[in-house]
């Protein structure tokens, strides 16, 4: 009985070492500064944890032919489809997840990736609606091609996005049940070998989150960031015929009995005499060929009842890309050596009975065909447009329906304008853009300005211009207000503070040449700062909890470690009550003394140490400005030229310089600059000197600190000069 019993239970051991055991499961992981992801191949399980965020998802059929390598973690994403999770070029902290189809089929089964089932609990989001200009919406996740900015009340913050094929592509999920990176409703099948790239950047606030996402994103597609002079409208003011202001838009100075040209010819003689700098022209859709069609909305036959009934006086699709001879008599050629200022030309979708269909490979409204594109940038090369207008691109993509889900087909469209343009040394601006298009701008490094919100530059917009200049300025590009009238402070400080393009569409009577000049110099090079203005963190934190405080923006001018603070704040919505602003030196970036300036009263604060600057909105626009500056070692904080918008702009201060016993400044002038005050704060009287300009005055306020010195060049012709500023701390003079 023994025996048998023992034989059983040799017999069964031996049955269990023969059998097939599982393996034990592995965790593999990779990692991007503090971003982990980790992959366990048993069961599928994929983490992803940057130490205070955590999310977490999982392959149904797990992970399987695990490896790692120079280039990323590999794995089977599912069946034929490979993936790799690689750290993103640039900045740290990001993750590219990428996956291919290497099967000989077709897949209907469309992967999401990443997708995350597991997320910390009280995220909030910031995403961008697919419509027109892309507005920011907090709290509400946008199954759309565009960035979730995930961050809890603490500010710690994650982005996740598309990263290639932002026509076809869309997050889904709700970001609290579901994140993911996928395609559109409208996208059926991918053919074998598509891929595609998603990427996830986190920062210990949100504006470095940004800053790597942005940077990771520039760097997968060797995207220079756009210069602030890149091209005219970013160097000079300018003057703009668009919608909403514009004084030329489809209209002109017929009952003097003048014609379109002679009228616009007129404007730039009469400016020029007055001395008024403007620096290009932009041509809204008034001066080429449209039907009366428009997938949009109804039009009618006529755009101006007032003005003759041409094919250029009409609202509808593009018939054909050229000077209208009812407009240009002589072609936009003749026009552009009379008022003898490069253009920013408009377009919009191409008309359905357009007779480019015949000659050109057209999707809906869409050019796909590079030959549209090279005879445009052609014509633009010959006369005069410096700069390339894209107007309508959500019309382009919703009546288009082909860019939703044939891949590579928007790309056609983008890739070809761009490349165009590009070959012919032209730049671009989109507008009315979808967040994809936002997105697929990232490509072109002539892109250099994008509309961020509707035509325009009322106080309405200022919210959705600040929160959308972010995205915009990590794409590599600036964004883009809209017309403004020059007597509206208010507009021409908030366009000039964008960093991006200044233009009024004022008649010759109704310029003010004081905002004018507060913008830009006598040359019309602009002087503003070296970023956009775009909000604090505080300020994601109090609109997604809807507080009612002040949005805080702050832009900057840097040189080296020197920085100057310039300070917007201003309610959301200025027909309500909004309680002061405040805010520490530290939420700046400044961890020392600093002195505050308030240009409209030309009054001025030393702040010591983190205590707060608190102000008090004002007028119907309800808003406050302020410029910070750090006070140096000598005991000196410059404010820089009282007599600019942005004081320190390096157009106006092309160097700054700390010394021993005080500060030096080099100065830019233009041609006919006038003399100028740089103001600052002393605790000591100071002695001021000057190479290259005569110092007019010196003025100093014992009890606030406040300086003021007046200096004017001693040549007429453009020019540097050397300002130093000496505390009473030192001896003498020079």
């Amino acid at each position: 009985m023994n025996h048998r019993f023992g034989l059983r239970v040799v017999l069964f051991l031996c049955v269990c070492v023969l059998m097939p055991r599982p393996s034990a499961a592995t965790r593999h992981e990779i990692k991007s500064g503090g971003l982990i992801f980790a992959i366990d191949d048993a069961t599928g399980a994929y983490t992803l944890d940057d130490g205070a965020l955590r999310f977490g998802g999982h392959l149904p059929e797990g992970a399987t032919h695990v490896s790692l390598s120079e280039t990323g973690l590999h794995f089977a994403l599912a069946k034929d489809i490979d993936a790799t999770v690689s750290p993103a070029p640039g900045k740290s902290n990001a993750l590219c997840f990428s996956w291919k189809i290497a099967g000989k089929n077709p897949v209907t089964n469309l992967p999401a990736f990443p997708d995350f089932s597991q997320m910390p609990a009280g995220l909030h989001s910031l995403s961008h609606q697919q419509q027109n200009f892309a507005p920011p919406v907090f709290d509400s996740p946008q199954d759309a091609s565009t960035p979730w900015v995930l961050f809890n009340d603490d500010g710690r913050a994650l982005i996740i996005s598309p990263a290639s094929d932002f026509f076809l592509a869309s997050m889904l999920g709700d970001a609290k049940t579901r994140i993911a990176v996928g395609f559109n409703a409208e996208v059926k099948t991918l053919p074998t070998g598509f891929s595609a790239t998603a990427l996830v950047a986190s920062g210990a606030d949100i504006a470095a989150a940004y800053e790597h996402w942005g940077a990771s994103l520039r760097g997968l597609y060797r995207r220079t960031p756009a210069s602030a002079d890149a091209d005219p409208i970013l160097r000079y003011i300018g003057v703009l015929t668009d919608n909403a202001g514009g004084h030329y838009y489809y209209n002109y100075e017929y009952a003097e009995g003048l014609s379109y040209e002679e009228s616009l010819v007129r404007f730039f003689e009469r400016t020029r005499k007055a001395g008024y700098p403007f620096g290009y022209l932009q041509l809204d859709s008034w001066w080429y060929a449209k039907s009366s069609w428009n997938p949009e909305e109804k039009v009618g036959h006529i755009k101006n009842p007032a003005l003759p009934d041409e094919d250029w006086n009409r609202y509808g699709g593009l018939l054909e890309w050229k000077a209208q001879p009812g407009v240009f008599p002589k072609g936009m050629a003749e026009f552009h050596q009379r008022v003898n200022v490069p253009f920013l030309a408009h377009n919009r979708f191409i008309d359905k009975d357009s007779p480019y269909h015949k000659r050109f490979d057209i999707s809906g409204v869409a050019a796909v065909d590079p030959r549209y594109w090279n005879e445009l940038a052609n014509y633009a090369a010959a006369n005069g447009i410096a700069i390339y207008l894209q107007d309508w691109l959500d019309a382009i993509y919703r009546f288009s329906p082909a860019l939703h889900n044939v891949p590579g087909l928007g790309e056609r469209v983008m890739d070809g304008m761009a490349a165009a343009m590009a070959a012919r040394g032209i730049t671009m601006q989109y507008c009315m853009a979808y967040p994809l298009q936002m997105l697929q701008g990232v490509k072109y490094p002539n892109l250099t300005t994008i509309r961020a919100a509707g035509d325009g530059l009322t106080r309405s917009k200022w919210t959705q211009l600040a929160f959308n200049a972010r995205l915009i300025h990590e794409l590599g590009a600036w964004p883009a207000t809209d017309v403004l009238p020059s007597k509206d402070t208010a507009a021409i400080l908030f366009a000039t503070l964008s960093g991006g393009p200044v233009g009024v569409g004022d008649a010759f009577e109704d310029l003010d040449r004081a905002n004018i000049f507060k913008s830009a110099r006598a040359d019309g090079e602009l002087v503003k700062p070296d970023e956009p203005l775009m909000p604090l963190d505080i300020s994601y934190l109090t609109q997604v909890k809807q507080t009612g405080a002040p949005i805080l923006g702050a832009t900057f001018s840097r040189d080296g470690d020197h920085s100057t603070a310039y300070l917007l704040a201003f309610a959301g919505d200025p027909s309500k009550a909004s309680a002061d602003f405040t805010v520490t030196p530290s939420a700046l970036g400044f961890y020392g003394d600093v002195v505050v300036f308030d240009p409209m009263s030309e009054t001025l604060a030393l702040v010591k140490g983190n205590a707060a600057i608190s102000g008090e909105l004002t007028g119907p626009d309800a808003y406050a400005y302020r410029i910070v500056a750090p006070v140096s070692a000598s005991g000196i904080a410059v404010i820089g030229d009282l007599g600019k918008f942005v004081t320190m702009g390096r157009k106006r201060v092309v160097a700054y310089q700390d010394l021993t016993h005080g500060v030096q400044l080099k100065l830019a002038f233009a041609a006919n600059d006038p003399a100028i005050t740089i103001a600052g704060y002393s605790r000591s009287s100071i002695a001021a000197h000057a190479t290259g300009a005569t110092v007019i005055s010196t003025v100093h306020d014992s009890r606030t600190g406040l300086f003021k010195v007046e200096l004017r060049p001693n040549i007429h012709t453009a020019t540097e000069v050397t300002l130093r500023l000496d505390s009473s701390s030192k001896s003498g003079a020079e």
